[in-house]
């Protein structure tokens, strides 16, 4: 449904619609605030069958399917919230950046990441799959945009990350979510360790194009919208250098497929950020100038000034 529909209705916000299938994670870590987190939960989309969910392939789907299986006697303590996410939207340029299933406890301020990556290859090459780097890679992240968010009103505690492939079956250790203190660092049955990132060794990885976009999307909350300081944006921005794992593989540089905003083609290149926002992306001016009137309600540059 086309939130412009309701544009013209008091206090009402793109951030009212609650889309179970959306990617971005700052929308639905806002949404899981305003509305609860209950509200935000995604595994009954994994109730369907496989060929009813076209924005997953049918292997996503089925290991994604696995995991939740094994959470669900934890469920009332943990609610999937993303089955698939980048940071903000429009932030994924390639594959290494999406992040996949993203757990949190009723409170906000614990969240449990995992990574579902292929099988090993044998050539010999380690970076070609060194997913621990990948998986802490996106706990650092996940946890500096919690830190962003939040900072000043209940701060996140720990995001806790892992990893599974098809050589584990997918299998993951739920039970190292209800333990208190940090998890150890070997797993039973040979399962990929689980990181635990918090306030004291966090690596800053967000990026300043990713603090704009944040910053650009809370404010199509209008003046409900909370400012974030100086001082926090510092202490969460990194740089490419200083943050992405150094990955080889074609895999993991190959380029995100993105859809235009108006005529919903997909294309891997040549397609255009709105200049304003940079929040949707266009294949050509053509197409921009067509969705202005329904995009321009939503479009905001934050003008924000230091707390």
């Amino acid at each position: 449904m086309d939130p412009s529909i309701f544009s013209g209705l008091p206090y009402f916000n793109p951030f009212m619609m609650i889309n179970t299938s959306g990617t971005c994670a700052t929308t639905r870590l806002v949404q899981c605030r305003d509305f609860g987190v209950m509200m935000n939960d995604v595994s009954r989309k994994f109730d369907k069958d496989p060929e009813d969910v076209p924005d997953l392939s049918r292997d996503d789907f089925v290991s994604r399917q696995i995991v939740l299986k094994q959470t669900e006697g934890i469920r009332q303590m943990w609610t999937p919230i993303l089955y698939m996410y980048e940071i903000v939207k429009a932030s994924a340029k390639r594959q290494r950046d999406w992040g996949h299933l993203c757990f949190t406890d009723m409170t906000t301020t614990r969240f449990f990441l995992v990574m579902i990556f292929p099988s090993t290859c044998n050539c010999g090459n380690y970076s070609h799959h060194d997913y621990a780097a990948v998986t802490k890679y996106h706990a650092d992240k996940f946890f500096s945009l919690l830190t962003l968010l939040w900072h000043n009103d209940q701060p996140p505690n720990w995001v806790r990350a892992t990893y599974t492939t098809p050589d584990h079956a997918y299998r993951v250790d739920p039970t190292l979510l209800t333990r208190s203190d940090s998890p150890p660092t070997t797993t039973p049955n040979n399962l990929p360790q689980i990181i635990e990132v918090n306030s004291s060794n966090f690596v800053p990885s967000i990026l300043p194009s990713e603090v704009e976009k944040v910053e650009n999307l809370l404010a199509q909350k209008g003046p409900r919208a909370k400012k974030i300081s100086e001082d926090v944006k510092k202490m969460v921005q990194g740089t490419k250098q200083e943050i992405r794992p150094d990955v080889n593989g074609q895999a993991w540089k190959q380029k995100n497929a993105r859809q235009c905003a108006a005529c919903e083609a997909i294309k891997e290149k040549d397609l255009a950020t709105c200049s304003r926002c940079k929040l949707v992306y266009y294949c050509s001016k053509e197409c921009q100038k067509e969705h202005w009137p329904r995009h321009k309600i939503w479009c905001k540059k934050s003008s924000q000034t230091p707390a």
